[in-house]
């Protein structure tokens, strides 16, 4: 029995049907269980956590030796900001996100969510780090710093407000039509549940957090709580919960790459827990892209870092405004003279001879053409960001070569 449906399935849900007088392009809503699911994990799900577990504990360990990791590697937000843009199918990338010239509402989107996530981590921080303090209040904060108004009063997506009516999610038909894939709750019950979503992700459950995290986005998408900016929302929580559950100390983690590589694959698991129960299948999905980007991340810092100290070694005896610009590239890689002589509190002219003097090594590049309102990019922080996952080391690898190095010595 299910909200008074007699039902034998293994879903965590029952579908509903609409009132016809709706005019909705379906005849069913999906209405979610209140949390906590019944799952009887499996052993590929456990093997899967532990080795999730793992990897981020390498990349948290690795942050826990550099000082200030945030303002080295500062950049992270901004690629999970460009990962997550992509996801809903933009192709903003970090250097656009840098620009000073006019941006479109694709760039504009993908910098507030670089913005939220940075100031919702300080703020967690300074709140205790604790799920406690996560809330429908923060999401509502998130969602509103995240979405612009839409162009017209139809695509208006309502900033930091739950919706009032029916979404739903479309697919296309491989012709030239689309179909409704799925149908959440009506926006009564989403709100109900969501106040279900905030007293299991505030307390927890009998899964380790890890799992609960999956859980919990699992949850928020299926809920569909916003207009708008519902798969957002959800990638940001995840990196919260992962500070919030003391898994990791820095939001410098970048999920998004992983779902925009897997995005039909990441639907179809979401689907698949609401239609056959598949929740392992989901966990195990998930949890292998927790692994998987945890893993590029600590190689990926790892590059950044050895680029940082060669820079470092390099210009160790340049004048101090070449010396700065050089580790404010790691946090800012594209800039104007105006911006670089801010960055390293400098006069224009201080800023311009040491532009000159990296642009001459070819540290940095004029990226316009122009004569005026030139912008300069450094294209080995920017590559070592954006380079491929198949052609970054591995950290095993990384490690190794650090002690053949070591033993060198």
């Amino acid at each position: 029995m299910k909200d008074g449906y007699l039902i034998d399935t293994p879903a965590p849900g029952v579908y509903r049907p609409v009132d016809s007088s709706r005019g909705v392009p379906f005849s069913k809503f999906y209405l979610p269980d209140k949390l906590p699911p019944e799952i009887d994990l499996t052993q590929d799900v456990i093997q899967s956590y532990g080795r999730a577990m793992h990897s981020l504990g390498r990349l948290d360990g690795f942050w826990s030796e550099i000082e200030n990791p945030q303002d080295v590697f500062g950049l992270f937000v901004y690629k999970e900001a460009e990962q997550s843009s992509q996801v809903e199918g933009t192709q903003v990338t970090v250097s656009d996100m840098y620009e000073e010239d006019e941006a479109s509402k694709d760039v504009r989107e993908a910098r507030n969510y670089a913005s939220a996530l940075m100031s919702a981590a300080e703020q967690l921080s300074e709140t205790g780090r604790s799920r406690e303090s996560l809330s429908i209040d923060l999401l509502k904060n998130l969602h509103e710093e995240l979405m612009e108004e839409g162009r017209t009063d139809e695509e208006d997506p309502l900033p930091g407000e739950f919706r009032s009516d029916y979404v739903w999610i479309e697919e296309s038909t491989g012709g030239y039509g689309t179909q409704v894939r799925f149908a959440p709750p009506k926006a009564k019950i989403a709100v109900s549940r969501m106040e279900d979503f905030e007293t299991y992700m505030q307390s927890g459950g009998e899964y380790p957090d890890l799992i609960d995290i999956g859980i919990l986005h699992y949850q928020l998408e299926t809920i569909h709580p916003f207009v708008d900016g519902n798969g957002r929302v959800g990638r940001l929580l995840i990196i919260l919960l992962l500070m919030a559950s003391d898994i990791l100390l820095h939001p410098l983690f970048y999920l998004s790459s992983y779902i925009r590589r897997n995005r039909d694959e990441y639907t179809s698991r979401l689907l698949a827990v609401n239609e056959e129960g598949e929740w392992n299948e989901w966990l195990e999905f998930f949890l292998q892209g927790i692994k998987e980007q945890a893993d590029e991340a600590f190689s990926r810092a790892k590059l950044l870092l050895h680029i940082r100290k060669r820079y470092q070694r390099e210009y160790q005896e340049a004048p101090s405004s070449v010396r700065r610009l050089i580790d404010e590239m790691f946090t800012n890689p594209v800039f104007t003279t105006s911006r670089a002589a801010e960055m390293i509190d400098m006069s224009y002219q201080g800023a311009r001879n040491a532009i000159q003097k990296l642009e001459e090594d070819g540290v940095l590049r004029e990226r316009t053409g122009k004569a005026r309102y030139q912008e300069f990019q450094a294209d080995g922080v920017l590559d070592a960001l954006n380079k491929d996952a198949a052609e970054i080391p591995s950290p095993e690898a990384l490690i190794e070569d650090e002690e053949d190095r070591f033993q060198e010595v």
